[in-house]
């Protein structure tokens, strides 16, 4: 058989397998995903991502670890070559690159654009709020959830301009696909999920002595 008709056939098992949701399915699933984080409000878990970008001829891979505590709250840590750590306590957040001794200082309520943006990536994670800020689309795949989310603001779409969500029945997302302005792609899979409450502690930060603070929403 040539590979061209295996990849006929692969595409015609992928779209009998997918099965959209109608209209009052998804909004079902949107409630009982919502309820879901209601009561499980915090969760932690591990991450490697795969970043495509036109500017370089390889993917660019990481790993981390990602909190978040309902309803946003989060801290986001990447390892290895070009560490980064971004936390926010909900009222500021932090994104500091310790690599470069530099660190990025935003405070929440400063820019309405800025704020319905941290809230519509944190809606990805929570769905409070999702039909707010994108327009749903969802299907079931198996067992799985597949979440379509295409941004409704403009400013929104400075950011980011499609995301893709796999989650399981009780949503424990799996696996995400971002599509960000330019054509660049970050594909991010969790593993080792845990519903566990978290220290408010860990989503506070101080930058380390000798840090060089930028401050790119103005004091």
């Amino acid at each position: 058989m040539s590979h061209s008709i295996l990849a006929f056939s692969f595409a015609l098992t992928l779209a009998a397998s997918a099965q959209e949701l109608t209209a009052d399915e998804q909004k079902a699933l949107v409630a009982k995903l919502q309820s879901q984080r209601a009561q499980f409000p915090a969760l932690s878990a591990e991450f490697t991502e795969e970043r495509t970008t036109r500017l370089v001829n390889k993917p660019i891979v990481s790993s981390g670890t990602i909190s978040f505590q309902a309803p946003n709250k989060f801290r986001r840590e990447v390892k290895g070559s070009s560490p980064s750590l971004a936390v926010c306590n909900g009222e500021e957040l932090w994104i500091y690159y310790p690599a470069f001794k530099e660190a990025e200082h935003y405070t929440l309520g400063q820019r309405q654009v800025f704020d319905d943006s941290l809230a519509a990536l944190t809606a990805g994670l929570n769905f409070d709020g999702v039909e707010k800020y994108f327009r749903v689309a969802a299907r079931r795949e198996g067992a799985k959830y597949g979440v379509s989310l295409v941004p409704k603001s403009s400013g929104l779409k400075k950011y980011i301009t499609a995301l893709e969500v796999m989650m399981d029945e009780n949503g424990n997302v799996s696996k995400t696909d971002a599509t960000l302005p330019k054509g660049d792609r970050v594909v991010t899979t969790y593993r080792a999920a845990k519903s566990t409450k978290q220290s408010d502690a860990k989503f506070d930060f101080t930058p380390p002595e000798g840090v060089n603070v930028t401050t790119p929403l103005g004091k």
